[in-house]
């Protein structure tokens, strides 16, 4: 198993030079995004084909996923305003996958962590390196489609 991690900001620099001014996300606007991801995240996810909600609960869901061609059962669990989790253990991979809503010194941030089974040895640290880099675009996208939904008032999910 091992453990890939890799956070963003939510908010650009507002002193940045040549920066045009963005629509500046709060937490509850961040976690209105990662529900919307959590229910559909065909959008959101670089090689997911499809994403179907199969059971509904109070901590979270159930869904169906196609990513890369195979089709995966998730359960999502919710921790309000601050973690989605992600969780897979069948008989083909085990994966653990955290999307945070953290701060530091510069403002918000989202992370995305995750714990999967993958090769051991150099062949392991590509696919590492892939699913880091496929995961710091569903988080730069999440914002992305998130800041689109406030900028045109459309009504964001909230659980």
């Amino acid at each position: 198993m091992r453990t890939i991690t890799a956070t963003v900001p939510v908010n650009e620099p507002v002193d940045e030079p040549g920066r045009t001014e963005q629509v500046r996300l709060d937490r509850d606007e961040v976690w209105a995004g990662l529900l919307d991801k959590a229910q559909n995240a065909v959008p959101y996810v670089p090689g997911m084909q499809e994403c179907t909600v199969v059971e509904r609960g109070p901590e979270g869901l159930v869904r169906e996923v196609v990513i890369h061609g195979e089709r995966v059962r998730e359960e999502v669990t919710f921790h309000p305003k601050r973690r989605v989790t992600f969780s897979r253990d069948d008989e083909r991979a085990t994966w653990l996958i955290h999307n945070d809503i953290g701060e530091d010194e510069t403002g918000l941030t989202l992370t995305f962590s995750a714990t999967m089974d993958l090769a051991e040895g150099e062949e392991g640290d590509h696919q590492a390196e892939r699913v880091r880099e496929g995961y710091l675009e569903a988080l730069r996208t999440t914002l992305a489609r998130t800041r689109e939904n406030v900028a045109a008032g459309r009504a964001l999910i909230t659980r």
